[in-house]
C-alpha cells in the first residue's frame, strides 16, 4: 500500500506540475550529490585536524545568543562600582594592588634623611624615622646617620653599616664615608665607638 502523501505534498504537486520530473532527475543526480557530499565532509574533516575550523567559525560570526553575553558582561563591567553584584566589586577589589601605607610611609622619611641638608636637618630627620620605624639597614641612611650628635646612634649605625657591607657591590662615596669613619674614631668621646668606627674605616 502506498504511503497517503500529506496535504502540503499535494498543493506542491498541483502548484509545480513539473515536480514530479524534478524529484526523478534529482533520483538520478543522487550518486552525483553523494559523491559532493563526501568531498564536503572530507573537507571538513581536514579543517578539524589542521585546527583551521575555529578560525572559520570565528570569521563567520559568533551566535547572536553569545554576542549577546559578551556585550551584556562589558556594559556591567562599565557600570559604576554601586551599580555592580557585591561578587564582582569584591573580585575586582581582590585584583587591586593594595598600597602599604606603612612602607610607604617608611620610605618617605628614608628619603627625607638622604636628602636632608646637613647639621639640625639631618638629625631631626633621623630622629623623626628612628621612631616610627626604627634605623633601616640602607646603607645611605646609615651614612648619614653617621653625622648625628648623638653618640648611641652613631654606634648603631657604624654596626648596621659593618653587616651591610659585605653585601654590597660598590661602596657608594667611599672616600667620603672613610673620611668620615676617620672623623669619629679619633674624636668621638665613646672608647667603643672610636675603635668601631676605625674597624669599618679599614673594612673599606
Amino acid at each position: 500500500m502506498a504511503e497517503r502523501q500529506s496535504w502540503r505534498e499535494i498543493d506542491r504537486r498541483r502548484d509545480n506540475p513539473g515536480g514530479r520530473r524534478k524529484r526523478k532527475n534529482g533520483e538520478r543526480e543522487l550518486p552525483q550529490h553523494s559523491t559532493r557530499y563526501e568531498r564536503y565532509k572530507a573537507d571538513l574533516d581536514r579543517l578539524f585536524d589542521q585546527g583551521l575550523a575555529g578560525e572559520l567559525l570565528r570569521k563567520a560570526g559568533k551566535h547572536p545568543a553569545a554576542q549577546a553575553r559578551e556585550a551584556a558582561a562589558e556594559e556591567a563591567s562599565q557600570a559604576a562600582p554601586e551599580q555592580q553584584e557585591p561578587a564582582t566589586r569584591a573580585k575586582k577589589a581582590a585584583r587591586r594592588p593594595r598600597v602599604n601605607r606603612r612602607a610607604a610611609g617608611k620610605l618617605k622619611l628614608m628619603r627625607a634623611v638622604i636628602d636632608a641638608p646637613a647639621g639640625e636637618g639631618v638629625c631631626q630627620a633621623i630622629d623623626e624615622l628612628v621612631e616610627r620605624f626604627g634605623l633601616p639597614d640602607d646603607w645611605e641612611v646609615l651614612v648619614r646617620t653617621l653625622e648625628h650628635d648623638d653618640e648611641a646612634l652613631v654606634l648603631q649605625a657604624v654596626d648596621k653599616m659593618s653587616v651591610v657591607l659585605p653585601g654590597l657591590a660598590k661602596v657608594p662615596r667611599r672616600l667620603s664615608v672613610k673620611e668620615r669613619l676617620r672623623t669619629i674614631s679619633q674624636t668621638a668621646s665613646e672608647a667603643d665607638l672610636r675603635a668601631r668606627a676605625e674597624k669599618l674605616q679599614q673594612l673599606l
